[in-house]
């Protein structure tokens, strides 16, 4: 009986802490979509971007692997497919950018539209054809 009230009590255990994280996930998703549509303004002051073109704002760190193995490839890909900006800028280094959309860890994008506005924020790994969507 008492093996069966430990296994009981660690399925509840497991069970809320898989609620917890599951809602904790959530709610940094909506924060990060929160960007979406919102005026650039000052990005685009501080980074010189020209008038009518996207831009990616790609944050990286200095022994980041997925960065250089997976992120920087997508990014050159989608350079060949469409005429883009890409500012690399050091997530250490921009404390005010990562505070800003909530970046945690890194690859991060932050994809700009031609219209100036965020189009996209993915914080991890953002495949072409995610980053593609978002400039569409």
């Amino acid at each position: 009986m008492d093996e069966l009230v430990r296994l009981a009590v660690a399925v509840v255990l497991a069970a809320t802490l898989l609620a917890a994280v599951i809602a904790a996930r959530s709610v940094y998703r909506r924060r990060l979509s929160g960007h979406v549509a919102t005026a650039a303004g000052d990005l685009v002051s501080r980074f010189a971007l020209p008038p009518g073109e996207p831009a990616i704002l790609y944050l990286s760190g200095e022994r980041c692997v997925q960065c250089v193995a997976l992120q920087e490839p997508a990014l050159r890909r989608l350079a060949e497919w469409r005429s883009i900006i890409v500012h690399k800028i050091d997530a250490a280094a921009a404390t005010d950018i990562t505070r800003r959309f909530n970046i945690l860890t890194v690859p991060s994008t932050v994809v700009i539209g031609p219209d100036h506005r965020i189009r996209g924020v993915n914080v991890g790994f953002a495949d072409e054809d995610t980053l593609r969507r978002q400039l569409t």
